[in-house]
């Protein structure tokens, strides 16, 4: 069955040993859909990024690294904005024939405009897992706007493992928007689906105020480091909010990184998993720097909640960009579950469930 394998199976590979760790693998890290990834013992401070191919990393890293360290489960160490790290990562894969994996950053990550990217030991392309791979991890980060403290166990990027061509078609997709809609606009109406390679909906941004609230922040650079541990950061020091833009809307500056909302809201229910997809360059000077993964369970209850709103993280490159309301910038692609996951989105407790416009966790 062509499907993405969910928490049960996750489980069942850890067991068997295609998913392996020094440490063992803590039960929160389990998602619906995907696996959250820990950063390891060894890092590495790097002239540039780069791609193993077929000399592999270990021989890169002799050319390309400038520093190591150790990581340590206590004492943070700080990535400076603006460099290039390695960091080996705690989990090790041994898949069997036939599935494959992607990755992605954590929500939280994303938020922070921390790029980050995972490299296979000798990996042709990033955030790809060969069919059948066996071999290490690395993740490459690189803190843009601001600098981060990071210790041994943080999770920074999720893989998601599957089989075959799980996306859903669209007559497929259409079927769930018109039976049960899977992303609707406000009034609670389906949302078209796009007719693209793979089909999706698309996805606009929100710059209208609904409670007199700031409809996005830009993030304020040259402040104290972020610990990823720490909770309740003060907004103020670290973002700058920004008022509903009317009309006008609101001129994006290059370089600078900004947080906004969908329009739309998501209800993904147990059989699907989405995936928000890197922004199209031909619809202008914008950038994303981050495809989510959207696991099972979000926005949906079996009451029938309204859904949530997805949160964009954005960046400009080379020239100001004017961001409009109601602006299509974004896709979701949704894909078929293997089973039902044992655990959904938001059953233990998230900081992201139901959310509308929000900041990463570290902000309260």
């Amino acid at each position: 069955m062509d499907a993405i394998l969910t928490s049960q199976s996750l489980r069942a590979a850890m067991a068997d040993g295609a998913i392996q760790a020094l440490l063992p693998v803590r039960p929160d890290q389990v998602q619906p859909s995907s696996l959250d990834l820990r950063l390891g013992a060894r890092a590495w401070q790097l002239q540039c990024s780069f791609l193993p191919g077929g000399q592999g990393i270990e021989r890169k890293l002799g050319r390309l690294a400038t520093a190591t360290w150790r990581l340590d489960r206590d004492d943070p160490l700080v990535l400076h904005a603006g460099g290039v790290y390695l960091v080996e990562l705690e989990e090790v894969l041994e898949l069997p024939a036939g599935v494959w994996g992607r990755t992605n950053p954590k929500s939280s990550t994303g938020r922070l405009d921390v790029f980050v990217r995972v490299l296979t030991e000798q990996g042709a392309a990033f955030d790809t897992i060969p069919p059948g791979y066996r071999g290490r991890l690395f993740l490459e980060v690189t803190p843009q706007s601001f600098h981060v403290a990071v210790r041994r166990g943080d999770c920074l990027a999720q893989l998601r493992l599957a089989r075959g061509r799980p996306g859903l078609g669209f007559a497929e997709l259409c079927d769930w928007q018109a039976r049960q809609p899977l992303c609707t606009w406000s009034d609670g109406s389906p949302a078209p689906v796009a007719d693209d390679l793979p089909p999706g909906v698309l996805l606009s941004v929100d710059l209208e105020s609904q409670d007199g609230g700031p409809v996005g922040y830009m993030a304020r650079r040259h402040q104290p480091p972020i610990d990823l541990s720490r909770r309740n950061l003060p907004v103020e020091r670290y973002w700058v909010p920004l008022p509903a833009a009317g009309d006008e809307g609101h001129v994006l500056e290059p370089e600078q990184f900004y947080i906004f909302a969908t329009r739309e809201r998501l209800s993904i229910p147990p059989e699907l998993c989405a995936e928000l997809v890197a922004f199209d360059a031909t619809k202008g000077e914008l950038r994303t720097h981050y495809a989510g993964f959207i696991d099972s369970g979000f926005g949906w209850s079996a009451q029938g909640a309204p859904g949530a709103r997805l949160v964009l993280e954005i960046r400009t490159h080379d020239v100001p960009f004017l961001l409009e309301h109601g602006q299509a910038l974004f896709r979701v692609e949704f894909m078929r579950n293997e089973a039902t996951p044992d655990v959904l989105y938001g059953s233990a407790g998230s900081n992201y469930q139901m959310q509308g416009l929000k900041l990463g966790k570290q902000f309260g």
